[in-house]
C-alpha cells in the first residue's frame, strides 16, 4: 500500500488520564512560593541539567504563543512563565512561536506572525528588547552574530549583530527553513512553501559565507521542500518534506566538500533530535485511506533502522510536534500538539525511554532549550 507523506505545515486533546498507581503525571497546582510564578509538581529529576524552556507555538492569528519554564531540579512547572515575568507586556510574548534559542546571557524567541525577535534574559525570561524580521523561522548564532531564516521579500536571510541589535539582509531561495553553520559557510535550507498550490518547491541549498555576508553559490540537491538540517560531524543531515504527492519526501546526507547527497530514509520525518552520535526521529505518514501511521527509528553511522525508543504502551502520543534530547544524560523530553488548538502535552522520559513525568503545556508545544 502507497503510503503518502504527513503534510507538515505545524497549524497553527486535552492531557491524558494517567493511572493514579504511577507517578507518571502532573499535580495541581499548589499556587506561588514566596516571589515566583504559579507553578505545577512535577517529579524531580537529576539529570546534570537546571532545567528547559518550551516554546508554545500557538495559532496563527492568536496571539497566543507563549514560554514554559520547567525546574528540572525542584520537579516545578511554570506555565505561561514569560507573561508572568513580564506583566507590563500587555500583548504577552505574541503570535506564533516559531524557534528558539538559549546562548549565553539571552533567551531569544522567533516570533514568526509578529514579526519579531524577542530578547530576553536567559535566566529570568524577562523582557530585554525586539528586533523587528518579518516572517522570521528559524534561528542559530555564529560567532557575535544571530542569523534568522524568513518568508519575507521571496526568501530571506536576516543577520542581527548581538553588539548592537541592528540587522542586514541578504536574498536566499524561497521559503527558507532550517539552517547550520560550519567553517564560516552558513547552509540555508530552501523550501518553496507557500508554491504547494504550483508545485514549485525549492530543491536548493543556499551557502552564505559569513564574512561577506553574501551567497557564494546555490547548490541543488534534487530533493523538494527541505525542511530541517542537523550536522553530525562532517556529515548535514537533510530533511525533504517532498511534494506531498508522488515525493514522500526523504532524509538525506549531504557532504559540504563536493555537494553530493545520498538518501538514507525514502520518506521525510517529522520530529528528530540529535543525542550522542545517534538521530531520534519520530514520523507521521498517512495509508491510502489517510489514516496516520505514526513510527520511529535512529540513524546512526548514515543508517536508518525502525523501531521505537520509549515506551509507547505507557505512553500515547497523538500529534508529535518536539522533540529534544538531554545534552547531559540523554533523557529526551517529546511534545503532543493534540487538536493544534487546545493545550498540548509535554511528557519526561528516561534516556532509556521510561516515562517520568508529564504536564499540560501551552497550544502546540514545540521547542525545547535545555539550561545548564
Amino acid at each position: 500500500m502507497r503510503m503518502k507523506t504527513y503534510l507538515d505545515f505545524k497549524p497553527y486533546r486535552l492531557l491524558a488520564i494517567f493511572a493514579a498507581a504511577t507517578a507518571f503525571f502532573a499535580c495541581d497546582k499548589v499556587g506561588t512560593d514566596g516571589p515566583d510564578p504559579e507553578f505545577t509538581l512535577i517529579t524531580p529529576v537529576e539529570s546534570g541539567m537546571k532545567g528547559l524552556y518550551i516554546l508554545n507555538e500557538g495559532g496563527l492569528g492568536s496571539n497566543n504563543s507563549t514560554l514554559d519554564y520547567v525546574d528540572l531540579e525542584r520537579g516545578r512547572y511554570y506555565s505561561n512563565y514569560f507573561a508572568q515575568q513580564n506583566p507590563d507586556m500587555p500583548l504577552a510574548l505574541g503570535d506564533v512561536g516559531n524557534d528558539m534559542l538559549l546562548t549565553d546571557d539571552y533567551l531569544i524567541i522567533v516570533l514568526n506572525g509578529s514579526g519579531l525577535v524577542e530578547i530576553a534574559d536567559a535566566a529570568t525570561a524577562r523582557h530585554i528588547t525586539q528586533i523587528t524580521v518579518p516572517q522570521g523561522r528559524n534561528i542559530i548564532r555564529e560567532g557575535d552574530f544571530l542569523y534568522v531564516t524568513s518568508w519575507a521579500e521571496n526568501g530571506s536571510l536576516y543577520r542581527i549583530s548581538m553588539s548592537d541589535w541592528t540587522t542586514s539582509r541578504v536574498s536566499v531561495g524561497y521559503e527558507p527553513e532550517g539552517l547550520h553553520c560550519h567553517d564560516g559557510k552558513i547552509y540555508v535550507l530552501n523550501s518553496g512553501g507557500k508554491h504547494f498550490e504550483t508545485g514549485e518547491y525549492q530543491q536548493t541549498i543556499s551557502v552564505v559565507d559569513t564574512e561577506s555576508f553574501t551567497v557564494e553559490k546555490t547548490v541543488e540537491t534534487g530533493h523538494y521542500n527541505l525542511s530541517d538540517i542537523i550536522c553530525m560531524g562532517d556529515v548535514e543531515y537533510v530533511n525533504s518534506l517532498g511534494n506531498y504527492g508522488d515525493d514522500l519526501g526523504s532524509v538525506f546526507s549531504y557532504n559540504r566538500v563536493n555537494d553530493a547527497t545520498s538518501v538514507i530514509l525514502d520518506h521525510s520525518i517529522a520530529n528528530w533530535c540529535l543525542y550522542d552520535g545517534i538521530l531520534y526521529t519520530q514520523s507521521t505518514t498517512y495509508d491510502a485511506s489517510w489514516n496516520p501511521v505514526v513510527s520511529y527509528g535512529k540513524i546512526e553511522n548514515g543508517t536508518f533502522s525502525d523501531g521505537a525508543w520509549f515506551d509507547t504502551d505507557a505512553v500515547k502520543i497523538s500529534n508529535c510536534y518536539g522533540l529534544s534530547a538531554n545534552p547531559s544524560n540523554g533523557d529526551f523530553v517529546i511534545t503532543d500538539a493534540g487538536d493544534y488548538v487546545t493545550p498540548g502535552s509535554v511528557y519526561y522520559f528516561t534516556s532509556a525511554g521510561s516515562p517520568v513525568w508529564s504536564a499540560t503545556a501551552g497550544v502546540c508545544p514545540s521547542k525545547i532549550v535545555w539550561i545548564e
